[in-house]
């Protein structure tokens, strides 16, 4: 589906926290003009040696068109990793569809570990009943692969620090020379054996990691999310001296399951036991999206557990005041379309939850930050309205973001969130300036 919704969350989440730095990608890209209708095939031999449970290689191809945001096919073996030592062929095969611009495709390798890559080829149907090569890199001269995933002039994604790539003289399955990829000392938040742990809760095995001495902070994911997705974020924190707990809701990442319905209220009791079981009795707590949800109902059903609460982007109905209409539409669609019971549970959620009213609001006894992008998924006006029915609140609104504003304005998100947590809480008004 050709929308910038689908863009972003197929970043988001299909590589994992883009901004993490716990992937990359070298790559390059071939015109496709002429080729149009024509199907195409990327394949290559891979193997890894990995350091971390979820460390991987993959091939990846996108075909784009001319927009900053559509494209119409993509594919990065997401349930297909790379794992075995042994080299072995792979392939991803797609088509090209009419008014394609480009095929952008190559390695894309995560976590920690070495990853090697041989004769590299993309094929496209000649016109003929065959094939044609239009690029081959077999390594033995280097390497012609980009740093990137070329998808804008920037090349701003698949570019992590942690990683090196280099050719070398080894057991290649085909000449002498192969690439290799090494990633070292790279983020793992999210799949780190050492800080993660499960917690026994409501009938699920919840899973977390914690990080850090001082302030306690849990950080809540959105929907479809995990751990990993805030990972730019927990650095900072860190260096604050907070004890971060980091959650995976129920359902996702590493979570459990069970068959009963998924709701938020289910999911905010899900926090607050765990909190319990570690003897945190208040705690700041940062939720995005669902995660801010899950924020409210835990300072609104749970008050002594909350000291302040960041919530990014909330809606408290679900509904097209709740949630911007074409993407409302779009969650509908899901719900129906949806390839596996998973994502159609986790559309539902969304299809028919929260419903909160906004009274209960008023309850709310913990301090608030309500911080929204200027162009959101929730309408600015919903935002308004949750902000007004808090008894203790804030308001932000970000000049110039979307639902991913934390990420795209990063340290102004930082800043403002530092502000809140550090400062006295304070509600001036201009109002009072003119009382008699």
């Amino acid at each position: 589906m050709k929308s910038k919704l689908i863009f972003f969350i197929s970043l988001l989440f299909s590589f994992t926290a883009i901004a993490q730095g716990n992937w990359v990608s070298y790559s390059q890209s071939f015109k496709t003009a002429g080729y149009e209708g024509r199907k195409f095939c990327l394949s290559a031999f891979v193997r890894a040696e990995v350091e971390d449970d979820s460390a991987a290689a993959r091939l990846w191809a996108r075909v784009d068109d001319t927009s900053a945001y559509h494209y119409f096919f993509f594919d990065n073996m997401l349930n297909r990793p790379i794992r075995s030592r042994e080299w072995s062929p792979f392939t991803i095969e797609g088509k090209i569809d009419s008014g394609a611009y480009k095929i952008a495709f190559g390695a894309l390798c995560m976590y920690n570990g070495k990853f090697y890559y041989d004769d590299l080829e993309l094929k496209v149907e000649d016109g003929k009943g065959g094939w044609a090569t239009v690029f081959k890199e077999d390594f033995e001269n280097g390497n012609s692969l980009v740093k990137g995933v070329r998808r804008w002039e920037e090349n701003k994604y698949g570019m992590a620090e942690a990683f090196r790539a280099e050719t070398v003289n080894g057991n290649a399955p085909q000449g002498r020379r192969c690439l290799i990829i090494e990633g070292k000392n790279v983020p793992n938040y999210g799949m780190n054996n050492k800080a993660g742990r499960y917690a026994e809760v409501n009938g699920i095995r919840l899973y977390f990691e914690v990080y850090g001495d001082g302030q306690p902070l849990v950080v809540l994911h959105g929907n479809g999310g995990s751990i990993e997705n805030a990972a730019p974020h927990y650095p900072h924190f860190l260096a604050k001296n907070y004890k971060l707990i980091l959650v995976d809701s129920r359902a996702q990442g590493r979570s459990g399951n069970t068959d009963a319905e998924l709701t938020y209220e289910l999911m905010a009791s899900d926090v607050a036991a765990l909190l319990d079981q570690l003897g945190i009795d208040s705690t700041f707590i940062w939720g995005h999206s669902d995660g801010a949800i899950l924020g409210l109902i835990i300072a609104k059903n749970y008050p002594e557990k909350v000291k302040k609460l960041v919530a990014f982007a909330a809606n408290v109905v679900p509904d097209t005041t709740g949630i911007e209409p074409p993407i409302y539409r779009w969650v509908q669609r899901q719900v129906k379309d949806a390839k596996t019971e998973k994502e159609r549970k986790m559309a539902r959620l969304m299809w028919k939850h929260p419903n909160i009213p906004f009274s209960e609001l008023q309850n709310i006894r913990a301090e608030v930050l309500v911080v929204s992008g200027d162009r959101d998924f929730v309408p600015l006006a919903h935002t308004l309205q949750i902000y007004q029915h808090l008894p203790k609140a804030q308001l932000c609104v970000i000049p110039g973001a979307t639902h991913g504003a934390s990420w795209e304005k990063k340290d102004l998100f930082l800043q403002l969130v530092d502000a809140f947590f550090e400062q006295k809480f304070a509600m001036p008004s201009s109002v009072d300036w003119f009382k008699e």
